[in-house]
């Protein structure tokens, strides 16, 4: 930094008068951008507070493993839709001819 260290000493009264009235806009500066860190913060977590109240709403309604009605037709449902179980579609290599 180009400021006056602390460790040499002032010349004179008026020259630690000016480093100190530099100081005390640095620190209002600091405090400023502190403020406004905080408010954020605090904006992120009311955020987040409100999206983990909609995501346990969510889940709530979700059914539950015990429910086997339910994923026994998803098992189902996914049986019928691929018998196979072979529902991978090819892989083309670039540079590479493909047999028709």
């Amino acid at each position: 930094m180009s400021d006056n260290n602390s460790q040499s000493p002032p010349n004179s009264p008026e020259a630690l008068i000016a480093r100190m009235e530099i100081l005390q806009s640095k620190l209002e500066l600091i405090n400023a951008q502190l403020s406004d860190v905080m408010r954020e913060r605090n904006a992120m977590e009311i955020k987040i507070a409100d999206a983990q109240t909609r995501i346990q709403k969510i889940l709530n309604k979700l059914p539950q493993s015990a429910d086997a009605r339910q994923l026994t037709l998803l098992d189902i449902a996914s049986i019928e839709s691929d018998p196979l179980g072979d529902n991978d579609l090819p892989i083309h290599h670039l540079g590479t001819k493909v047999d028709e």
